[in-house]
């Protein structure tokens, strides 16, 4: 709202327009924007070694044996441009991605539906190549990316459209779920470490790349461990069901929780995007008139494009006082505090009875869970049927809302430039509707007995779920681990000689304590975090490990460069083998470090460049016994990638993207001093 002589303009026309400004959907799309930046910086810092024609799993492997489904990706676009389909094509594409999504990060000019697009097809591309370091956290951006496509504005206009309510809701719905399935599961499982309430004490053991806050935590009591499982129970069992309430105090208080519980998870593991992935979906939680989201719209407008700002109502001051004061009147939630108080109460109240918390006689917290596990998933069945209902009910009426704001037609005429004025509208709201309708099979599937067996519904969903538009989540953490193990490479010039290990940037693999627990920060290394996946499965099942041999025994650079460079041999070595060994916190320093550790067996056996049983099986896997570049005649291109790779290949990925967030909150601080020196001007 504009300023007149000093005065707040009372204008109805500039309070309408003031009151349309979509504040949530902005703030939404630029944290997206922020997170696809950190898949594609990610991504980028691991590729040539990952997917290269020097790799472990070479893009070019599955591009050019893979089926119809694994072949569609734009790198398939590399030979036409003159770079073939190889590491350079696949810089190329996370360049493109990454540079998008910084744009779309400072300024709302680039934030819109041609760059959300972009994004979402170029990170589908590079998805399609990951094989078996594919992750969660992959499925659930694109997902809530082509969400973000329905609710992007197609033109530079900070308004309105009609797809906005329900795109929201379903990036609400997606969150939801995403919370609901990973709480679902645990109890489900049968697991009794999650029965006992001491799964999270093991978790914070056990969990894929620890940092030292999780050792920290893992020395605190037993109790608080039980209570903190507790606490993760009502986080994704009872709080995501306040996403959809109606006041907005109850949904601010689901926001503050997850805020921080996710905060935790950002502390305590590198897991990269995904923490931030769901906060940026959290905040759908939000509404326009938000303080937060007006706060976030006055510091992220561009001056260009001035913020408008939300109107405040007035009322006239009391006899005495000049005419032109006013007293701002505050429209709140009446009946949100004593919601949210109930709400807490009855958490706390549920959670005493639920779980038998009491006192022992040495005065000791207690737990026991106050169900069976029949009861509990009875009670599960119930909820797990309940929330497509609740959310289906939620789109009905959005839907009949948006229709209710169109034009009345007339004539027949009219009907027609009517329908053909909201073609692209009919459109997106069937493509809402059927993403919906699909999400609602792998949401059934948290339960066998709730599981959906139509041949019709489940076809359908598996092509959608081909594109990673709808995915299943929650299965990551059915049973927890019991005991950590961990598989270190090993490396000698004699099979009975000395054997030396190879180092991680990240995992756990030395009981050094200045190496043994680093934080990665906001950059996902999904190569450390591959052997997670490798260290709790049969050896037949991890069939990249035989490639990542393959390529230490050649020394190849491109992988060398994945692993810790203090620690590598300076020549290619004879023979690697493969050791188990399990890993257990100390529960003090003067123990050493934060580790203990004991070797527990070969996980592979030895192998040498020679030997006949590691070439059997990169045979099987299709592996190429050498690089094979097609199409890669655009020297100019491939030099200055090469030379970005070289410039950006110096700098350890968690600090390239500390860089980039701090650069882009320098442009957009400079173009809040702008605005302000033009409106003062």
């Amino acid at each position: 709202m504009e300023k007149v002589n000093g005065e707040r303009s009372n204008d109805p026309k500039s309070l309408e327009s003031a009151n349309d400004v979509p504040r949530v959907r902005n703030l939404l799309l630029r944290s997206m924007c922020a997170v696809y930046l950190m898949a594609f910086v990610s991504f980028y810092c691991q590729a040539e070694g990952l997917y290269g024609d020097e790799g472990i799993l070479p893009a070019s492997r599955i591009l050019a044996n893979g089926t119809l489904k694994e072949r569609l990706s734009l790198l398939q676009l590399g030979p036409f441009l003159g770079v073939g389909n190889g590491h350079e094509a696949i810089d190329l594409l996370c360049l493109v991605g990454a540079t998008v999504a910084f744009l779309g990060l400072v300024t709302r000019v680039h934030c819109r539906l041609l760059s959300f697009i972009v994004m979402w097809s170029v990170y589908f591309s590079l998805v399609q190549i990951s094989q078996s370091f594919r992750q969660q956290a992959d499925h659930l951006l694109l997902e809530a990316g082509f969400l973000c496509i329905l609710l992007a504005p197609t033109r530079l206009n900070d308004g309105r459209h009609p797809m906005e309510d329900i795109a929201l809701l379903l990036l609400k719905w997606l969150v939801f779920r995403f919370m609901f399935a990973s709480g679902s599961v645990k109890l489900a499982s049968g697991c009794p470490l999650w029965w006992s309430l001491d799964g999270l004490k093991r978790h914070y053991e056990t969990m894929p790349l620890p940092t030292s806050y999780s050792w920290y935590t893992y020395q605190l009591p037993d109790a608080f461990h039980r209570l903190s499982t507790i606490y993760v129970y009502l986080s994704e069992l009872v709080c995501p069901w306040l996403f959809f309430a109606p006041s907005r105090a109850v949904r601010r208080f689901a926001l503050g929780w997850h805020v921080f519980l996710h905060l935790n998870i950002i502390g305590c593991g590198n897991y990269g995007f995904l923490s931030p992935l769901v906060l940026s979906l959290l905040l759908t939680l939000l509404d326009d008139e938000d303080e937060l989201a007006v706060w976030a719209q006055d510091h992220l407008s561009e001056a260009a494009e001035p913020t408008r700002r939300r109107p405040v109502a007035t009322r006239p001051t009391t006899k005495g006082r000049s005419n032109h004061a006013e007293v701002p009147v505050v429209d709140t939630d009446r009946n949100g505090g004593r919601f949210v108080k109930a709400i807490a109460a009855l958490m706390v109240i549920g959670s005493w009875i639920c779980f038998s918390i009491g006192l022992s006689n040495d005065g000791q917290l207690t737990f026991s869970p106050n169900f069976t596990r029949d009861q509990y998933v009875s009670v599960m069945q119930a909820m797990v049927r309940a929330a497509p209902l609740l959310v289906f009910v939620l789109m009905v009426r959005k839907f009949l809302k948006l229709l209710a704001s169109q034009d009345s037609v007339g004539s027949l005429a009219d009907g027609m430039r009517q329908f053909s004025k909201n073609l692209g509208l009919l459109i997106s709201t069937i493509v809402a509707f059927t993403v919906f309708f699909m999400s609602i099979v792998p949401h059934s599937r948290l339960l066998p007995s709730t599981a959906i067996s139509s041949p019709v519904m489940t076809r359908a969903y598996g092509g959608l779920h081909s594109l990673y538009v709808v995915n299943q989540y929650g299965r990551h953490l059915t049973k927890m681990r019991p005991v950590r193990r961990e598989i270190i490479l090993e490396y000698a010039d004699d099979v009975n000689g000395t054997w030396h290990e190879y180092g991680f940037q990240y995992k756990p693999w030395t009981l050094d304590r200045s190496a043994s627990l680093p934080y990665g920060g906001l950059h996902f290394p999904r190569f450390d975090f591959k052997f997670y996946d490798g260290a709790g499965s049969k050896t037949d099942a991890q069939k990249w490990i035989y490639p990542l041999i393959q390529r230490l025994l050649e020394h190849r650079r491109p992988v060398l460069d994945l692993l810790d460079g203090r620690h590598v041999p300076a020549k290619a070595p004879r023979y690697i083998r493969t050791s188990l060994y399990r890993f257990a916190y100390t529960t003090s320093f003067t123990e050493g470090g934060f580790w203990a550790r004991e070797r527990l067996s070969d996980y592979f056996n030895v192998f040498s460049l020679d030997d006949t049983h590691l070439q059997e099986k990169l045979k099987r896997m299709n592996f190429p016994t050498s690089p094979v570049e097609q199409g890669s005649w655009n020297w100019l291109l491939r030099w200055l990638l090469d030379a970005v790779r070289r410039f950006v290949g110096a700098i350890e990925g968690s600090y390239l993207l500390m860089g980039l967030f701090v650069a882009a909150g320098t442009l957009i601080y400079t173009q809040q001093q702008q605005l302000r020196v033009g409106q003062s001007t």
